[in-house]
This record gives structure tokens, C-alpha cells and sequence, in this order.
């Protein structure tokens, strides 16, 4: 009997299915529209795919399904029906097993849930990839929650509201978690053994009529341009074929389209210059595979216009007539727009033949260094739509020109530089090859050298200037310099180096010429003269420098003394001139340094004080200046106007002020006086005495004053 895995196919809904939950139901409630299977109850259903179904691995594809005769279902409750549910295939150790879950029943746009299990089956699937309809399978499930479903769909009551549809719960007996691709049902799948159940004596056959594609071919039909599939009617009594009618066409068929890759050689015709492809017919079926139809035959409705293509072939050179002969290739182009060649290479029927000429610059000289000659060379070209071209590789014309071997050119100058090897002290003379070709000669080879060589001397003449030799005032000596030449054939000096220092030392002569006093530091550097003997003459290397090595010489200390340092200090008019202290050095030289050590004793004091005003006239300022008439009497008046004694006179009062001036400018003190003297006096009227004191009367005030 058939194996049952309700557990397998409830983790294939539990998986994959769209119309399921993820949640298991309780096992106290049942499951929408049916019951759960028992022994008894089972009952096997025949089924068939409605249309070609893919088998997926793992993953389920939906498919619907024909109903057969099933026993104990009244044939009304089938009538119209289809089924719907899943297909995959699933890999269990070395076998491939298919499943198939049937779901729901169906009627129009009305449609049934069986049970949340279904009806099952499992089946090989190793060589399968697709159910077929020509292929009947049984599916096995609950006998009373089909006829349960079929029933509902039948009702004519049949409210749409109270319509089930399949939840995605998942029976409690699915797999255990993180079995999505391990399967041990069907790991334990064996081949099942169908046995039908006993039939009482009355029941009555059950008659299936189905139709099919079985055996039957694809009729071509070129006039209408299609190929109808042929199908023919079954009748199975009690699930037995007991007639195999005639196939006929269907109401399927498929477009015939002309296929070209199938037949890829054209036909091709070189008088008329066509050429055709080749195609046959062919259809694609529902399974979206290509069949053709017949053999190759040619397009009559795509000729292909057959032209000359020059490009395709190279120019035939005829040198016996000195032309250039153009090739020209037959193609045309195909229905892919691809280039196809219709006919090899030859004489073009287009264009004429073009004249070749000889030409010489354009080929180098072919050199035979063995024997010493160089062969002239040619090359044929051609002109073609103002383009000109090399018809043929250069060739001999058959003039030969002898080599020359040169190593000076007119001038007498090398034309190649010689080698020189200081270290084994040789030249190498090189030379180039020539040739002379119409009284032009032109060098065929590059400088190479002799396989002999000749000696490099040494000579001092044009380097006795000491002024560019080295000088090594830390060694004492000096080293002069020498160049090197070789002689040519002429005899003449060829020199191969400029001046450079030799092995031949000259002594140096060192004279004390000073010191370079370090008075910071209180020694001397002695100053040195070096000079070296060059051909009799003196030369002075260096001139009082200061060589590497040179001692330091210290100071003498002579003593201590104090010396004015610029600044006084002053009390009243009392100056104290400041001093420095200093260290008397006497140097190496005996010139003398001072060092200054601090501060000196001050000397002093000294006057630095001046007096200021009071001296000349213009120092004396007029305070008043009154004139008088008063009993004169005195000497005057004994003189012979006595009579007149009483008179006028005029008197005079000045002020003036004497500074006492520190040699800085300060004012130490101040003293001012006054003083009054007569200027006139007469019987008459005197004038007022004037502005400025008599000198005799400012000396007798100063003396007065003590000033």
C-alpha cells in the first residue's frame, strides 16, 4: 500500500506553501474542513496534472490537477472538479523523491481546503523533472474530509463568507525544527506497492474517459504555417485502459518559423552574382522546445547581391610586364550583415593594370664585410589613386662598391674618439668603414677598434702652474701635476688627460710672518708663510694663515692699574673723575691688552665750577634812572662857578646777578646786588645818565662785591 508522510508534506507547506501560517495547531482542535486520516479512512485518489508541472528541488511549485473515479465518491460530486496543491522533488542519500500534496477541491471561482494534511503521495523522481497529464498518480488522505469538501463545493448554498481557506498552520507532527532540508521520511522512502481494495461482487465499474498526447505526433501544416498538437480519447474502466482512440488535431498548436543557424552554407550562383540562405522550418511547444521540421531548403525571398572586394586581396605583380595586375575577391553580405566570401582571388574585372617603377633611394646597401664589397639595391613601386606603393622587397641591381677602412678624416681629427685604459696605461685607435658611390662617400659601420695598441706617457709641460695643484699644509707638502698623451703617426702629441696631481712632491717652507691675537681667551695663533721652491722660484702656498696644528701661545700678566673710564661724579663744585681696573697682558707679539677686572679708585677732587654774570657792562641792569636839582656843594662848588653850587644832577642804579656753574651745566648758587652811581652833574640841566654802566664803575662795584 502506499507509504503515507503526512509529517514530511506538512513540512513542505510548513516551508514553502503561500496559504498556511507558521503555527502548528492544537491537537485538541482540528484542523479547518477535516478530519485527520485513520486506517479505515483512507482512501486513494487518481490524479493527473492538468498542464506539464516542473518538479523544483526543495522548494514547491503549485499545480492543478484532474480528479479520476473514486471509489465510494458518486461521479456528481466530481463532475467539473479539479484539485490544487504542491510538487517538488527532494535528494535523500542516492535517491530523488518526488511529493505531491493535494490541498483543495475546485469550481469555477469556488474553492474547497480538504484538511490541513491533504491528500499525499511520494513517489521516484530520479529521472523525472516534470509530471505529465498522460501520467496518473494516486494520492492517498482522509476519505471523509474529501467527500466533506466535495460536498460543500456542490452546494448550491454556498456562502462565501463561511468559505475556508487553507491557514498556514502546520500539523503538530512536522518535523522537528532545522529540518527544512533533512527529511527522514523520505530518507526511508521505498517504492510503494499500490493494492486495490476488495470490490464486492455488485458494484459497478467505474468508467474514466481522458484524453491525451500520448503517442500521438505533431502534424505540419505549411499552408496554414502551423503545427497542431494531435491528442486522442482514453477510456479506463476500474483505472484499466480498455480503449485507445485515434489522434486528431487539438485545439493546440504553434507557429512554424523559418530557422537559418540550422543551415548556415548559402547557395551561391557566380554567373547571376546572387547567392540565397538556406533555412528550415521549425515550431517551439509549451515546454518552450524547439523542434524543426524538414531539411534545408533555399530562401527564394532573401537573395544577396554578389560584388567585387578588392580589399580582400593583395595586387598580382607581373614583373615580366612591369605592372601591377589589381585582385578583386567576390563577397556579398549575408542576413546577419556579416561579410561572406563568395570566391577566392583573382583579376579584377573593375580596375586596369598600373606601371611598376625602379626605385634606388629607398633601399639601404647590402654589405659583405667578408669579402669587402656592398651591393647596391632597388625597389618596384607602383602609384594607385595617388598613393604609391612597394610592389616587391629591395634586390640587387648589380653594382658593388669596395670598403675602406678610415681613422682621420680631411683635417686630420679622428673620426672616431680613441679607447684609453689608464690603468694598463694604452690607446686603442678606431676606425669606420666607407664606401664612395658616385664620387660621394658615406661610412657604412660605426667606430671599432684596433686589435693593436700603443703606450700613454706622462708629461709635466702644461702643468706647472702651482696655482692649480694640491697644497697639503697638514702633510708639509705639495703635489704637481702631470697629463698624459700618446703620439700619433705624424708624431705630434695626441693628449688623453687633462692636468692631474702627480707623485712628485716639492717641500714646504714655513716662515712665523705674525699672530692672530685671541685676546677673549688671552693667547695668540702664530701666523705662518708657507712657500715651496717650484724651478728655482719661490711660490707662496699660503700667506700668514693660520696652519692646522698651530699652538696657542698665552699672554704675560705685567700687572694691575686703574684707568679713567669717562664718568664723574660731582659734590657741590668738587669732581671725582671714575676709574676701571684692568689686567696688563703683555701678548706674544709684545704688543699690550688690558683687561678690564672691576671697578678702580676715584680721583679727585678737582674745581669744576665757573662763575657766570656781573662781569661785563651788558651784565648790569638799569633799575632807575633819575635827573635832580639839589644843593651840590662839594669840590664842585668850590670851583669858580660856586655861585651856581646849587644844581642838577643825574644818578643811575643797576642790579646784576653772578651764577656759580658746575662744569655740567648745573647752577651750584646765585648771588645778586645793586648798585647806584652819579653820571652828571651842572649847574645846568643834565641829560639822563645812561642804559649801560661805565666800565670803571663795574669794576669798582666787583671789587666791591668781591666778585
Amino acid at each position: 500500500m502506499l507509504v503515507r508522510l503526512p509529517a514530511l508534506i506538512a513540512t513542505l507547506i510548513f516551508l514553502s506553501s503561500p496559504t498556511l501560517a507558521q503555527t502548528a495547531p492544537s491537537a485538541a482542535t482540528p484542523s479547518a474542513g477535516g478530519q485527520a486520516a485513520t486506517a479505515t479512512d483512507t482512501v486513494a485518489v487518481p490524479i493527473w496534472p492538468t498542464a506539464a508541472v516542473t518538479l523544483p528541488e526543495m522548494q514547491p511549485a503549485p499545480a492543478t490537477f484532474s480528479l479520476g473515479a473514486i471509489e465510494g465518491v458518486a461521479p456528481d460530486l466530481l463532475s467539473g472538479d479539479t484539485a490544487k496543491g504542491y510538487a517538488r522533488k527532494v535528494p535523500v542519500d542516492n535517491q530523488v523523491i518526488g511529493q505531491v500534496q493535494v490541498l483543495t477541491v475546485s469550481k469555477g471561482d469556488r474553492e474547497e481546503t480538504i484538511s490541513t494534511e491533504g491528500l499525499v503521495a511520494q513517489f521516484d523522481a530520479k529521472d523525472s523533472s516534470q509530471l505529465f497529464p498522460e501520467k496518473t498518480l494516486q494520492v492517498q488522505g482522509s476519505k471523509a474530509a474529501l467527500i466533506s469538501a466535495l460536498q460543500r463545493l456542490s452546494s448550491a448554498k454556498t456562502d462565501k463568507a463561511e468559505k475556508q481557506v487553507p491557514r498556514d498552520d502546520v500539523s503538530q507532527n512536522q518535523t522537528a525544527p532545522g529540518g527544512g532540508s533533512k527529511n527522514d521520511q523520505a530518507s526511508a522512502y521505498q517504492t510503494p506497492t499500490i493494492t486495490a481494495a476488495p470490490v464486492s461482487q455488485e458494484k459497478e465499474p467505474v468508467i474514466d474517459m481522458r484524453t491525451t498526447r500520448q503517442d500521438c505526433p505533431i502534424r505540419v501544416d505549411l499552408p496554414q504555417g502551423r503545427a497542431f498538437q494531435q491528442t486522442k480519447e482514453q477510456t479506463f474502466t476500474d483505472g484499466a485502459l480498455t480503449a485507445d482512440g485515434q489522434c486528431s488535431d487539438s485545439e493546440i498548436s504553434y507557429v512554424l518559423r523559418k530557422s537559418y543557424p540550422a543551415c548556415p552554407i548559402d547557395i551561391v550562383d557566380l554567373t547571376a552574382l546572387k547567392a540565397w540562405p538556406q533555412f528550415v522550418w521549425s515550431y517551439t511547444d509549451d515546454a518552450g522546445e524547439t523542434h524543426q521540421v524538414g531539411e534545408c531548403a533555399k530562401d527564394e525571398e532573401t537573395p544577396y547581391t554578389i560584388t567585387e572586394d578588392e580589399a580582400q586581396c593583395s595586387m598580382f605583380l607581373d614583373f615580366s610586364t612591369n605592372q601591377a595586375v589589381p585582385q578583386a575577391a567576390l563577397v556579398y553580405i549575408n542576413r546577419n550583415n556579416a561579410l561572406q566570401q563568395a570566391r577566392g582571388c583573382d583579376t579584377s574585372t573593375k580596375s586596369a593594370a598600373v606601371a611598376m617603377t625602379e626605385n634606388l633611394p629607398n633601399c639601404p646597401m647590402r654589405h659583405d664585410f667578408g669579402a669587402g664589397l656592398s651591393a647596391e639595391l632597388s625597389i618596384w613601386t607602383y602609384v594607385r589613386g595617388g598613393i604609391t606603393y612597394q610592389a616587391a622587397p629591395c634586390a640587387d641591381t648589380g653594382r658593388t662598391f669596395a670598403h675602406e677602412v678610415v681613422y682621420t678624416d680631411l683635417a686630420g681629427g679622428y673620426v672616431c674618439t680613441p679607447v684609453t685604459n689608464m690603468t694598463t696605461k694604452t690607446v686603442t685607435l678606431q676606425s669606420r668603414k666607407r664606401i664612395t658611390v658616385d664620387g660621394v662617400p658615406q661610412f657604412i659601420t660605426d667606430c671599432t677598434p684596433d686589435t693593436a695598441t700603443q703606450a700613454i706617457l706622462p708629461t709635466k709641460d702644461g702643468c706647472n702652474n702651482p696655482a692649480t695643484w694640491t697644497h697639503d699644509l697638514d702633510a708639509g707638502v705639495s703635489y704637481g701635476q702631470e697629463r698624459f698623451y700618446y703620439l700619433k703617426a705624424d708624431g705630434s702629441r695626441e693628449y688623453v688627460t687633462g692636468c692631474q696631481t702627480s707623485s712628485v712632491t716639492y717641500p714646504h717652507e714655513v716662515t712665523e710672518t705674525g699672530y692672530q691675537h685671541h685676546d677673549d681667551q688671552l693667547w695668540s695663533y702664530p701666523l705662518t708663510t708657507v712657500t715651496i721652491t717650484v724651478s728655482g722660484s719661490p711660490y707662496t702656498v699660503a700667506s700668514s694663515q693660520v696652519l692646522a696644528g698651530a699652538p696657542q701661545v698665552p699672554y704675560v700678566l705685567t700687572g694691575t692699574s686703574d684707568q679713567s673710564n669717562g664718568q664723574i661724579l660731582y659734590e657741590a663744585c668738587n669732581a671725582y673723575t671714575q676709574t676701571t681696573k684692568y689686567q696688563n697682558w703683555q701678548r706674544p707679539d709684545g704688543s699690550a691688552y688690558a683687561k678690564a677686572i672691576g671697578t678702580g679708585t676715584p680721583t679727585g677732587p678737582s674745581w669744576a665750577c665757573t662763575y657766570s654774570g656781573g662781569v661785563a657792562t651788558t651784565d648790569w641792569a638799569l633799575v632807575s634812572n633819575p635827573v635832580g636839582y639839589a644843593s651840590l656843594g662839594g669840590a664842585y662848588c668850590g670851583q669858580s662857578h660856586e655861585v651856581y653850587c646849587p644844581g642838577y644832577y643825574a644818578m643811575a642804579t643797576h642790579s646784576s646777578t653772578r651764577s656759580t656753574v658746575r662744569n655740567d651745566g648745573q647752577i651750584i648758587s646765585s648771588q645778586t646786588a645793586t648798585k647806584t652811581y652819579e653820571c652828571w652833574r651842572s649847574l645846568g640841566s643834565v641829560p639822563p645818565c645812561p642804559d649801560i654802566p661805565t666800565s670803571s664803575a663795574v669794576a669798582q662795584w666787583r671789587a666791591e662785591l668781591g666778585w
